[in-house]
């Protein structure tokens, strides 16, 4: 969602640095970049006064640095000191729409904010469809995981805070956690949180969601997690999915990153290959 530009100076002169953060405020805008700074406090775009300017208001602990290029600034509103920047659902949404349109809140940020938080981290998960280095503005840290055709993955605008900002669909984040376990916990993670999802999945998502992703393994392994937890339902809509628009590719090991091996069990529904001594994690969480 695009916020209006901000209105240009009543009339000609500066306006004071502290009266430019509080109109930007006024308008629950807490990134800017340092031309919009200078137009907003008459100063030329692409001189040294507007850089000097903000620098003062960070050492005064009234901005942090949160991109580099373009050199962008997040307001740091007097509760928020002691982390040195405003939480990120505040800012994220005027971050990053203007290079990544398409980007959301991803993996366990994504599942914190559908109600399932097992596990603790201190960064926000976001998806970009391109690599990107992380931000770490005060004490925050924002890191980033590239994903091709992003601008399909089904996603959320949420507006019930201070700014809106885009979460992956409940389905798609279960996608997604499956595609990265490595980065989220592995298989336990995975299975804790689409046990917290499952009175609320839906059949319209889940289609939506596998469609979007099209990728049949991570389908597979979605499948055989709905039904080792005993999500009747949604193993059938996954299954219904995969008859109707793919053959199963197998065998695919349940963890990514595992080698087959002769020790290792086939789940002849999904054609998944799994450790059976490592099932004790799924038989905990049904």
């Amino acid at each position: 969602m695009n916020k209006p530009a901000f209105d240009s100076p009543s009339e000609p002169g500066d306006l004071r640095s502290d009266e430019a953060l509080s109109r930007m405020q006024a308008r629950c805008r807490y990134y800017f970049n340092l031309s919009e700074f200078a137009q907003l406090t008459g100063r030329e775009q692409r001189g040294a006064a507007a850089y000097l300017a903000v620098n003062r208001l960070s050492k005064r602990g009234r901005v942090v640095s949160a991109t580099r290029r373009p050199a962008g600034y997040l307001i740091v509103p007097p509760e928020h000191q002691s982390f040195g920047a405003p939480p990120v659902t505040w800012w994220i949404d005027d971050c990053l729409r203007p290079i990544e349109p398409h980007y959301y809140v991803a993996l366990l940020s994504a599942a914190k904010h559908w109600g399932s938080s097992h596990y603790a981290r201190q960064d926000v998960q976001v998806m970009l469809s391109r690599p990107h280095p992380p931000l770490s503005p005060g004490l925050l840290k924002v890191t980033f995981t590239a994903k091709k055709n992003i601008e399909v993955t089904p996603t959320t605008v949420v507006k019930s805070g201070v700014a809106p900002w885009q979460v992956s669909s409940r389905a798609a984040t279960l996608l997604d956690l499956i595609r990265h376990q490595s980065d989220v916990g592995g298989i336990e993670a995975i299975a804790r949180v689409t046990k917290d999802f499952s009175r609320d999945l839906t059949r319209e998502d889940l289609f939506a969601s596998l469609d979007a992703l099209n990728q049949v393994p991570a389908a597979q392994r979605l499948g055989y997690i709905f039904d080792q937890l005993k999500m009747t339902a949604c193993a059938r809509h996954v299954a219904a999915w995969l008859n109707a628009r793919h053959d199963f590719k197998g065998p695919q090991p349940l963890e990514l990153g595992t080698t087959l091996s002769q020790s290792m069990e086939t789940d002849s529904r999904w054609k998944i290959r799994f450790d059976p001594n490592r099932l004790s994690i799924l038989e905990e969480i049904k």
